[in-house]
């Protein structure tokens, strides 16, 4: 029996991405490890100019069993490689058929990213320890479970009382009534996702913080649109007539991801945001989700509240020393930076200049010339991308 025929190939137009879109989608149901935000959805939400699609799929005997959502971005002065849908996206990853022949399939993957001679860096940020590449053996580098990890709630555990939040709760409710609202239909879910983005953004301005991703256009765009297709499910909590919180994520059969919590900052008092985590979790556990997924970083307010937590890494290979510098800022420097501003933030001082101007690093810095930076020359023999 002659082996098994692997073939790599680059989707780069409309039409040839949208011509797999059928497989996409068969793909993404039999990939155990889908979180959601590798769907072809997101991609059709999110299409930005500034970030073209570039897909790797990888086909065994004809039929396609990995796909590498990715898109081309320049950063830091150079060509980064980063999954579709950053900076949103909160979790990045392959989709893949299950079984022995997946690190075979993201070799052949790598070769292909490899042979692409416009790339500076291939940057997979956003790895959970359970995840499709972690499968394959990846050369995943894991951060600081206390700072990167993603908690979660194990509903199967049952809902444990939080007596402080529930003292709390009852400033909120001298407003009015608390009650939870499942939002139904296109324009209120739409609504919805406004006030979200309104209530965070008046949370960061007065916590002198800045959020490169919220204060992005097209990505407020793209969160507009995927809750207004359903892309995003779309929870409220009121207090009597007065919006108090709103809470916008994902559900794939049993697991629902919390993308976006906001509340109105000027009920901080009545602890809003945990009185919507608190009259959500039953409300989903009764509609069958068994596992509440927070998303990372693990914030002390969802430590607070999860019964585990799924380690988190990334992937940086530059293959120049542009790239090189280009992964050292995204890696290491650019964390290090944002944990440094934001401390100086909550100590009162206004530093979200200095962080804008951080997270635009592609603005203040240019190309290395040190070749101390210089990788290991990849094994895969560089040529011209098989775009199509």
């Amino acid at each position: 029996m002659s082996a098994p025929s692997i073939t790599a190939r680059t989707l780069a137009s409309s039409a040839a991405i949208e011509s797999v879109a059928a497989e996409w989608r068969a793909l993404e149901q039999a990939t155990p490890e889908a979180t959601g935000f590798q769907s072809p959805a997101w991609r059709r939400s999110c299409d930005s100019s500034e970030s073209p699609p570039r897909l790797v799929a990888i086909r065994e005997d004809g039929r396609l069993v990995m796909l590498l959502p990715l898109q081309i971005r320049r950063i830091c002065g150079a060509t980064v490689a980063r999954w579709l849908g950053e900076p949103l996206a909160q979790y990045g990853d392959a989709l893949a058929l299950p079984g022995p022949r997946r690190p075979a399939w993201f070799d052949a993957a790598q070769a292909e990213i490899a042979g692409w001679s416009d790339l500076d860096l291939l940057a997979l940020s956003g790895l959970r320890a359970d995840g499709v590449l972690a499968a394959c053996g990846a050369p995943i580098v894991f951060g600081d479970p206390s700072k990167s990890a993603a908690p979660y709630v194990d509903l199967g555990l049952g809902l444990r009382r939080r007596r402080s939040v529930e003292r709390r709760m009852k400033r909120l409710a001298a407003h009015g009534p608390l009650r939870l609202e499942a939002v139904a239909g296109a324009g209120a879910r739409r609504e919805a996702a406004e006030q979200a983005l309104a209530f965070k953004s008046e949370w960061l301005r007065r916590r002198c913080r800045f959020s490169a991703s919220l204060s992005d256009a097209e990505v407020v765009a793209c969160v507009r649109t995927l809750a207004e297709k359903g892309a995003l499910r779309a929870h409220r909590l009121w207090a009597g007539p007065r919006l108090a919180a709103v809470e916008l994520g994902l559900r794939r059969d049993s697991v629902y991801r919390s993308l976006i919590g906001a509340f109105d900052p000027d009920l901080a008092e009545g602890a809003p945001g945990h009185a919507l985590t608190v009259t959500l979790l039953p409300q989903l556990a009764g509609d069958g989700v068994t596992l509440f997924d927070f998303l990372p970083p693990a914030d002390p307010y969802k430590l607070a509240f999860a019964t585990g937590a799924t380690a988190m890494g990334g992937l940086y290979r530059p293959f120049n020393a542009r790239g090189a510098m280009a992964a050292l800022v995204l890696s290491r420097l650019r964390p290090l930076a944002k944990d440094a501003i934001h401390a100086l933030s909550d100590r009162g001082l206004p530093f979200d200049t200095l962080l804008r101007r951080f997270a635009r690093a592609e603005e203040v810095l240019t190309a290395s010339d040190s070749e101390s930076l210089m990788p290991a020359r990849k094994k895969f023999p560089p040529r011209a991308p098989t775009a199509i």
